[in-house]
């Protein structure tokens, strides 16, 4: 079955009855509230805003739609197409469902502008009689067939590939690279069931702010972390290291300042990342710590952590 967390309006059929009020609830919590735009998202508002949409603006989401499903596979006929803003995310999107006599839903979300397609799900296990005949192989070959029939430009570079025994399906992904670094969380991921058959496509490709002129030097970044890890106490745990810095493309958060938005930046930052890693029970595994420090003028853009 796929996963929810595909898309913000996507759910398995089990599952559409409590999101749905889920989606009720914060929505009615944000109606009494300042708005998202006055002081950042929160949880508290709503998780998508409807947009304005023209009948011909429609008409050709809806035209791509149709098309798209055809050349994948995908039955049914198609919903009404709405326009609409994850809040979450940051990202406007045309979306549209179709349902199928069986019973079976594909959710598509697509770029408003060029109609590319940036999440596409197959609600529902896989067709349990379909012979498995992908494998790590040659699944890599198959996730770029499809890719190539829904336009999308894949890196040369060999995807990261595994089997998810939860959803029945290879994911197959390529992550973003610009300018020679990584992006965290960006890329393009197609899920295969075991016979071959599409499950779903997800593009992630956030904006990014200029590459900083004279961005600030690996050493600086390591003392600004060690600063940090000073300050947190982070060095008086059992085991701890610091790891060396690593540029990479960020989503600036609010994990340093939790009274901050609720949700990341919509913009990519080029940052340098550092890793702590040490033990806070002992007798566990051990915990990280990353942060982000701006490669243009060593400020904190926030970071995550493992229990």
């Amino acid at each position: 079955m796929q996963s929810a967390m595909r898309t913000s309006r996507a759910a398995p059929r089990s599952g559409v009855t409590a999101i749905a009020g889920l989606l009720l609830t914060v929505l009615l919590a944000g109606c009494g509230s300042s708005t998202a735009k006055d002081r950042g998202w929160t949880v508290q508002d709503p998780l998508w805003s409807p947009l304005p949409q023209s009948t011909a603006q429609a008409s050709a989401a809806e035209a791509r739609a149709v098309a798209i499903a055809r050349a994948l596979g995908i039955p049914g006929s198609p919903s009404a197409v709405h326009r609409e803003r994850d809040m979450l995310r940051g990202v406007d999107y045309d979306s549209v469902e179709f349902l199928s006599a069986a019973g079976e839903t594909t959710v598509m979300e697509l770029n408003p502008e060029t109609h590319a397609p940036i999440s596409i799900v197959r609600l529902g296990p896989p067709n349990p009689n379909e012979r498995a005949v992908v494998n790590a192989a040659s699944a890599p070959g198959r996730a770029r067939a499809f890719a190539a029939i829904l336009g999308l430009t894949l890196p040369d570079t060999a995807p990261q590939v595994r089997w998810q025994p939860g959803l029945d399906a290879w994911e197959i992904r390529w992550g973003r690279v610009i300018d020679g670094h990584p992006a965290v969380g960006e890329g393009t991921t197609v899920d295969l069931s075991a016979g071959g058959t599409f499950q779903a496509v997800t593009v992630t490709g956030t904006p990014a702010a200029p590459v900083p002129a004279n961005p600030i030097p690996s050493s600086r970044a390591s003392e600004i972390a060690a600063a940090f890890a000073t300050q947190r106490q982070l060095t008086t745990r059992s085991g701890f290291a610091q790891a060396a810095p690593e540029l990479m493309w960020v989503r600036p958060n609010n994990f340093l300042d939790p009274a901050g938005s609720d949700a990341p930046e919509p913009l990519l930052r080029l940052a340098w990342s550092v890793t702590f890693t040490y033990v806070a029970v002992a007798g566990e595994e051990p915990s990280q710590t990353v942060i982000w420090i701006s490669a243009a003028d060593g400020s904190l853009l926030g970071g995550t952590e493992t229990a």
